[in-house]
């Protein structure tokens, strides 16, 4: 069933059946095998699904910082690998922007040497075996979980908040330039749109568009980031980066910049109340009951 609210009524209840449906579908995959990669790429998805509906309750929820933490912290356990291999897959597709082939062969042996020493430091089967340790002890909690608001007031708050930093963080991405400020930047992009995702089953086509225009800016994004991560890790890897190679990466990471900041500001003309105000309207659409 998909990630989303399907009724005005038992808000809470729905809270707890969205999270609960992402953990039991987490240690699913984390005992079902395959490959190791995209297996954790899924969990860490599951994970973050998570994260982003404990932002929207936040306010209300007097255990948001033990759970995000303990869902953070089981995502981050998978993670090493996982991010050898994308900052791999990042410099491969700059290969193709004229980048000098001496230049780039002995670095790509590196970071494929980098990725092969990750992957053998890892004991693959204990990781997936820890993590699904965590979901069973996530699904005990889940059940658990209770709140100081009913219906709508439940969600609010954590809504207004969280779109508000998405649009502080623009801005303070806008004024610094720095890889920092564009990574918080993106997190707090994920989180709007899965608080969107969420909502998604009150106006389909309208918060539909809207979710797919945040997955844009949040590829934009993450594109960013990747290639920020790709830099430091070549520089620790071999020293100063080849001068053409550096001019590249800049000039991609501001590319990006410039159409994440375009269809950023597109998407945040709402002030905070005024978007609350319209999210509350879509909510009246879903039926009361189900």
């Amino acid at each position: 069933m998909s990630f989303s609210f399907r009724q005005r009524r038992r808000v809470a209840h729905q809270v707890r059946e969205n999270a609960a449906r992402q953990v039991e579908a987490a240690l699913a995959e984390s005992r079902a095998g395959g490959d190791f990669d995209k297996t954790v790429h899924k969990l860490r998805r599951r994970c973050k699904k998570i994260r982003g509906l404990l932002r929207l309750v936040e306010p209300n929820f007097r255990h948001f910082e033990k759970e995000d933490a303990a869902f953070h912290d089981a995502a981050d356990a998978l993670s090493a690998s996982r991010d050898a291999t994308v900052i791999l897959e990042t410099f491969d597709r700059l290969e193709k922007q004229n980048v000098p082939p001496e230049t780039t062969q002995r670095l790509r042996r590196d970071l494929e040497e980098n990725a092969r020493h990750v992957a053998r430091a890892e004991d693959r089967a204990a990781l997936l075996i820890g993590f699904g340790d965590a979901m069973v002890a996530a699904q005990v909690r889940v059940e658990g979980w209770t709140f100081k608001a009913k219906g709508f007031a439940l969600l609010e708050p954590g809504l207004g908040d969280t779109y508000a930093r998405l649009r502080e963080r623009m801005r303070h991405a806008r004024h610094t330039g720095g890889d920092e400020a564009f990574h918080d930047w993106r997190k707090v992009t994920k989180s709007h749109w899965f608080h969107v995702a969420l909502f998604k089953a009150a106006a389909p086509e309208r918060l539909g568009a809207r979710k797919d225009q945040f997955d844009a800016m949040g590829e934009f994004l993450g594109d960013h980031h990747n290639l920020a991560v790709l830099s430091e890790r070549l520089v620790a890897l071999g020293g100063p980066l080849d001068e053409t190679l550096a001019k590249v990466i800049e000039e991609r990471k501001a590319s990006l910049a410039a159409k994440a900041f375009a269809l950023g500001r597109q998407l945040t003309v709402e002030s905070p109340a005024e978007l609350v105000a319209q999210f509350k309207k879509f909510w009246q659409l879903l039926p009361k009951d189900t």
